[in-house]
């Protein structure tokens, strides 16, 4: 018998995905022989519509990162709204002036230079109020200011920022089940509209308990919109572009942020940055509008027509050939509701536990990320120019490939762990050199401290990456939202460990991130590495290495 075979025609894929027997296939002609027909699987289907087979794909790469551009763009949103706090509830507790004969007899009194006394201490230790006692004179505004969230209610401020994440875990409860049912596109463009009324509300509150739910809209919103696109864009991606992928989509987070410090800079009215902010993200929600639903989506709920529209519209972007309508395209259906994907995490152990290890790296990032956010102004530093360096420290780590070739020699899970090691390093050497003095301005752990953006950088996104790629297809808007949501409690712990600052030694809150970071590179250890194989489309198809290399030997 003149067979044509496949890997798929052996009965099991490598990743254990049951396929159809010689004896059981449909396609018998002429006394039960079986038709010449080609056979891809999902993977292959869209290596072959981008051309990653081929081995001069340069121009396509281009196409590529243009085509993945346009998805991630939304990512920007995320530093847009979660960091607008630091610029917008600022409080300059050095720049005001007396007003009442009580200040002014503080100040008569005081025996110091003008700069020691203005300070937050002089405020809150002698109880005054602003717009009775003194008034602020810096030319910039703050809700924090204006709403006197300052001293005792300073609490408050670090409420608007944690209730963003609030929102986020919120949101990303909520999409867990919209991702797998709806669809990717349709999810995420829900969440653009939800993020873009909130902030442009924003604009014209005045008042505290206005506000509060109105950044948990934002987080709602925001981390739906980040989720969303980066599932879309991986599962658009082929296998040899997606090391690729993951660096063009972490350079949207980090250009978000260089915008977010330039409108803060620019705009010196806290209203007209949430009203700048909306805005932009309306229009990054119009080049995502245009792009087509997932054809791997498709495939998982039987909608295969779809799939192959998609197919022929990508085969004709980067010229590419089309697949025919003969091409048998092999693929799993995956049906059940939200109940049953909630039960398969429990019946799939190597699943339960690679969420459970994933779900540990995404919260211990998220709390030294954004506790460090937070905190660049209370470890004395210009808070626009420190954010500004740490993002392009970032951006460079990522821009210069050492991300890229790292995760390429590496693996996915090597690189990870060597990044939270490096993090819990570089936050121990910042204790041990705390309080050298470089500079009138600068101390040494300042610039250790800037440093960890390097590290923290190199983490976010290779734990991005490997979370989507060790995810099932059926799954895998779920897995993700539920480490995301884990990493949106350590971002709500994170500002309040900035706060510590007012009352501890700062070297306790660094020893604090230096355990979590070094906790994190123990665990995440143990996690599975997904470097190099093909993506699962569902949790029949996550089986352990060796049995995929016992398979191997037995081929």
């Amino acid at each position: 018998e003149n067979v044509r075979m496949h890997p798929q025609d052996s009965g099991t894929s490598l990743l254990g995905e049951k396929t159809e027997l010689d004896g059981e296939s449909p396609n018998h002609v002429n006394g039960g022989v079986e038709e010449d027909i080609e056979k891809l699987t999902v993977e292959e289907a869209v290596n072959r519509a981008v051309g990653a087979c081929e081995k001069t794909i340069s121009c396509r790469k281009l196409k590529f990162s243009f085509l993945f551009w346009l998805a991630v763009m939304g990512r920007m949103a995320g530093p847009m709204l979660a960091f607008t706090p630091v610029y917008t509830g600022l409080i300059n507790y050095n720049d005001w002036e007396c007003t009442s004969e009580k200040c002014l007899d503080l100040k008569s009194n005081f025996t110091g230079e003008d700069m020691e006394f203005y300070t937050r201490l002089t405020i809150c230790d002698n109880s005054l109020e602003a717009g009775v006692d003194f008034n602020w004179t810096g030319d910039r505004s703050s809700y924090a200011q204006d709403w006197g969230l300052i001293c005792s209610q300073e609490s408050k401020g670090s409420n608007l920022k944690s209730f963003f994440f609030v929102g986020a875990a919120a949101g990303l409860i909520v999409s867990t089940a919209m991702f797998d049912i709806i669809g990717r596109k349709m999810t995420t463009l829900i969440a653009f509209f939800v993020a873009i009324v909130s902030a442009i509300a924003s604009t014209f509150v005045n008042s505290y308990n206005v506000m509060l739910p109105l950044r948990i809209a934002h987080g709602f919103g925001t981390f739906v919109i980040i989720t969303g696109a980066d599932l879309l864009a991986l599962e658009f991606t082929p296998s040899k572009l997606r090391n690729l992928s993951h660096v063009i989509s972490s350079c949207s987070w980090t250009i978000g942020t260089w915008i977010t410090v330039g409108i803060s800079y620019g705009l010196k009215d806290w209203h007209h940055i949430f009203l700048a902010t909306g805005s932009i993200i309306f229009l990054l929600a119009i080049p995502f509008s245009i792009l087509p639903e997932s054809p791997r989506f498709h495939l998982v709920k039987e909608k295969e027509s779809e799939a192959r529209t998609t197919f022929k519209k990508m085969s004709k972007l980067f010229n590419t050939e089309k697949i025919p309508e003969s091409v048998e395209i092999t693929y799993t259906a995956y049906t059940k509701n939200y109940l049953g994907q909630i039960k398969d995490l429990f019946k799939y152990p190597m699943m339960l536990k690679n969420t459970v290890i994933l779900m540990v790296g995404w919260m211990m990032i998220a709390v030294v990320s954004y506790g460090l956010t937070f905190s660049w102004g209370k470890l004395g530093i210009n808070l626009y120019l420190s954010i500004f360096i740490s993002s392009l420290v970032g951006f460079s780590v990522k821009g210069s490939g050492l991300t890229y070739y790292g995760i390429k020699f590496f693996g996915r899970k090597n690189f990870v762990v060597f990044a939270f090691a490096g993090l819990c390093i570089t936050f121990l050497l910042s204790i041990a050199c705390y309080g050298i003095k470089l500079s009138a301005t600068w101390r040494l752990e300042q610039v250790v401290c800037l440093c960890s953006s390097l590290f923290i950088s190199s983490t976010w996104g290779p734990i991005n990456l490997l979370t989507k790629e060790l995810s099932p297809t059926s799954h895998r808007g779920m897995i993700c939202c539920i480490c995301s949501v884990s990493a949106r409690i350590g971002a709500i712990i994170g500002p309040y460990l900035a706060l510590l600052y007012n009352d501890m030694d700062a070297r306790f809150v660094l020893g604090i991130f230096a355990g979590l970071s070094g906790l994190a590179a123990l665990v995440s250890w143990f996690n599975a590495d997904s470097t190099g194989k093909p993506i699962p489309s569902t949790p029949d198809d996550i089986v352990p290495m060796k049995n995929v290399h016992k398979m191997l030997e037995e081929d």
